[in-house]
């Protein structure tokens, strides 16, 4: 009996130590914006015990997902954190009642808000770095108030932003733009147009993607610029109201509106922008042809004025607790004048002057877009699976005309006169369907989809000139064209990627067949047709050195097909010594590129740093060739490879809690190979560029901001370009209980913002300068109405997320 009591005791006694042992849990979830929903990728998740010692931790994957396991059971404290967002903590108790705990959906974003125990306790960042591209949060941004998204585009790390509005990345021009993640109708015809129209108080965040994966379009070698327009999700009713006016007749206003009730989420929105500035500039021009040599002096004095309205309107609706449909649309209207006065001096060989001519330049054009959308989302039943479809149809018309009216003095004589108008009209019509699905399997995400973007393009240009006997103008035919394009590109893709261990990848493959017809109907008859098949690979690698530092590796091939612009063999004769036009015989331009960057964050900031390398061939670039008498005739050609070899640095450093500054460089060297008609054609250029932006907090809960441009000189294929600097104040001051603000910013305070740049080509030396008016002064006003938060929240759906609503 004692030995079978015994035996009993000593099995009870292993039992027990065995569980003892085996006393341990889990504690898993996911992480997602606050604002977006997007699930937060190499996030952190800490895990400290009550006497706030580390007892553990783990780091979210692409979906956001954590589970950290064999936890000892007892009360602890997971703290939640994510570069950019504030920290959030989670009180946990593991038992043996409670072994295993889920925290599905926790979010982080601004501070102020409670989530059950978490609590959101610092503002996001100016910078995030996401897993594949750098986010910019613009809402709060002061030296953009006021402005034009061109204006806040000025502001962002890796992009600059020329005289003319042409955008560039890391010294790429060739940057495609999305607009909420999407291709919009409303960018294609003419990106300064939309960058300038586009009110900046819109705008939530930019996101720069330089090596994108295979779920996006691979146009744009550059990389891609997402704009992420606002988009309130506050349940009852939101309304804002931006308005500005700048010095030099300058004045903008928007106003936003937002509804959430039951199962719909209704948005509409208007806005208006007057826009006038001057143009100043030079060029100076030498000629030293074979048989003669002069030279030649330009100035240009003009204005340039824009004003636009837009309008958007939006509803979603949701079926279920799963899925929903919405249709949104937008429309813009726009048109503008832009008056120059060309004055040109003309010196003989022995630098005599020998005539002067005065020319009037007139450009008045009109331009109309508008885009509608709808889509369709849905989850499955079973968890990590998710459906989405779109159509979209969008159509933009502009109309334009140049008039000319030239006076030729010889020794302050009248010599002759000449007038000449050169009417265009462009249309484009855009139609995009688009199918996703995505499915998580454990720690992998597959993701697949199809897209077909159809577009036709129709460019009519007429060259007339003015008829002393008649007093008329007749059409000059052979100077006159019609110019249609049609492309249609079907594409089909898909990813994989996941976390193993301290490693995340991704991985995709897409596949395009492109047809493309270019059509001259006038002034002759041509067709010019380039179908092709493409595969466009692209692979990430992400490495965890520590719970604040990643490195990652990426790949992508990408693409540069030729504009309408570029291919159309009309001659702009607008300025009729440098004349312009189009190759029809243009091939696409393929980019391998890769990147390898390194992130890490200290106590007091962050640091970004990375190499890139870019491997191009069919490089399209412009050349140009000196036709007789000086004149200069630039086009666009293919040319052999190039490379572009670069380093990139963004950091962000906040000594005081008051201070926050971002400093970023970017320096590159290009190298051009090929042959042209004229011969080989080889060229090395570089560039360097680099910010400095800074916020403060002073008394009165006044908030100031500065930022700082430099742009060295540097060597281009073409030539040499001057420096350029600028700098940038503003400030911020919160009114009517911080439902309301006044800015105050000035642009370009030192006046430094000019454009200059050296060529010489085929015996023709030109060095220039311009500026466009860029020191402006503006005062703002801003007011935002929210629904109170202590107000119930209503669920999405009209359902409870726990139970209900229908499987599909």
């Amino acid at each position: 009996m004692k030995a079978t009591l015994l035996a009993l005791g000593l099995t009870l006694l292993c039992t027990c130590v065995r569980a003892q042992q085996n006393a341990t849990g889990t504690v898993s979830g996911d992480l997602v914006d606050e604002s977006t929903g997007d699930p937060l990728g190499f996030a952190n998740v800490a895990i400290y015990n009550e006497a706030d010692s580390l007892v553990a931790g783990a780091t979210t994957d692409l979906d956001g997902r954590y589970e950290i396991v064999n936890l000892p059971y007892g009360n602890y404290r997971m703290e939640l954190s994510f570069l950019g967002y504030g920290t959030s903590n989670q009180a946990i108790a593991l038992s043996a009642g409670s072994p295993a705990l889920s925290y599905p959906g926790l979010r982080l974003g601004e501070g102020g808000q409670n989530l059950d125990e978490v609590v959101v306790t610092a503002d996001r960042a100016v910078m995030e770095l996401g897993l594949d591209r750098k986010i910019f949060n613009v809402e709060k941004s002061i030296a953009a108030a006021g402005g034009s998204a061109e204006d806040l585009l000025r502001q962002i790390p890796s992009i600059v932003v020329d005289l003319e509005g042409n955008v560039s990345l890391r010294g790429s021009g060739n940057v495609r733009f999305l607009v909420n993640g999407r291709p919009s109708g409303l960018t294609g015809t003419n990106t300064q147009t939309f960058l300038q129209s586009l009110t900046a108080s819109n705008i939530e965040r930019v996101e720069v993607i330089t090596n994108p994966g295979a779920a996006y379009d691979p146009d744009g070698t550059g990389g891609l610029i997402n704009i992420v327009l606002k988009n309130k999700r506050e349940d009852g009713f939101n309304a804002g109201v931006t308005l500005n006016a700048g010095s030099g007749n300058k004045f903008d206003g928007n106003v936003d509106l937002n509804w959430r009730q039951g199962k719909f989420n209704t948005t509409a929105g208007v806005s208006g922008r007057y826009d006038e500035r001057f143009f100043r500039g030079y060029r100076d021009q030498t000629a030293t042809l074979a048989d003669t040599s002069f030279s030649r002096y330009f100035t240009f004095d003009g204005t340039r004025q824009r004003q636009s309205q837009a309008l958007k309107l939006g509803t979603e609706y949701f079926l279920s607790q799963r899925g929903s449909v919405s249709l949104s649309g937008n429309y813009q209207w726009d048109q503008g004048n832009s008056y120059n006065l060309r004055t040109t001096e003309f010196y003989n060989s022995a630098d005599e002057l020998a005539r002067t001519s005065y020319r009037n330049e007139d450009e008045p054009e009109e331009g109309s877009d508008y885009e509608v959308r709808a889509d369709y989302r849905t989850t499955f039943a079973k968890e990590g699976r998710q459906l989405s479809a779109a159509l979209q149809m969008s159509n933009s018309q502009e109309t334009e005309d140049h008039l000319l009216y030239e006076q030729v003095f010889v020794n302050e004589t009248p010599f002759s006169t000449a007038r000449q108008t050169n009417p265009s009209n462009s249309g484009r019509r855009q139609y995009l369907g688009q199918l996703d699905y995505e499915q998580q399997m454990g720690e992998f995400k597959f993701t697949t989809g199809w897209r077909s973007t159809l577009q036709q393009l129709d460019n009519e240009s007429v060259f007339n000139v003015f008829d002393n006997a008649s007093e008329n103008y007749s059409r000059v035919d052979s100077n006159s064209n019609r110019f249609l394009y049609q492309e249609d590109v079907h594409a089909v893709y898909a990813t994989l990627g996941g976390k193993v261990n301290k490693f995340v990848f991704s991985a995709g493959l897409r596949a395009e067949q492109a047809y493309t017809t270019s059509e001259l109907t006038a002034p002759t008859e041509e067709n010019f047709t380039n179908d092709y098949f493409k595969v466009y690979p692209s692979v990430f690698l992400g490495y965890e050195v520590s719970e604040n530092g990643t490195i990652q590796a990426s790949y992508s091939r990408r693409v540069n097909r030729p504009s309408s612009r570029d291919l159309n063999p009309f001659v702009d004769r607008g300025d009729p010594l440098n004349l312009r036009t189009g190759n029809p015989f243009l091939l696409p331009e393929l980019i391998n590129s890769f990147e390898l960057n390194l992130q890490q964050r200290f106590d007091k900031g962050t640091f970004t740093g990375g190499f890139y390398y870019r491997q191009l061939s069919d490089l399209i670039t412009r050349v140009t060739e000196t036709l007789s008498g000086g004149v200069s005739l630039a086009t666009q050609a293919n040319l052999d490879s190039g490379r572009d070899l670069g380093v990139e640095i963004i950091t962000t450093y906040r000594p005081t809690e008051k201070l926050d500054l971002t400093a970023s460089a970017n320096a590159y060297r290009t190298v051009v190979d090929g042959t042209l008609a004229e011969g080989a054609v080889a060229a090395n250029g570089y560039l360097f560029a680099g910010r400095l932006q800074g916020s403060y907090e002073l008394p009165w809960s006044v908030a100031s901001q500065f930022t700082w441009f430099y742009r060295s000189p540097g060597v281009t294929p073409q030539g040499r370009m001057g420096t350029m600097t600028s700098f940038d104040l503003g400030f911020r001051k919160p009114i009517l209980k911080d439902l309301g603000a006044v800015t105050l910013r000035v642009t370009d305070l030192f006046n430094q913002r000019k454009f200059s740049y050296v060529t010489e080509v085929s015996g023709l030396y030109t060095s220039s300068q311009f500026q466009r008016e860029s020191r402006i002064v503006y005062v703002g006003f801003q007011y935002s109405l929210r629904p109170r938060k202590d107000r119930p929240r209503r669920e999405q759906g009209g359902g409870d997320r726990e139970g209900g609503g229908d499987d599909f």
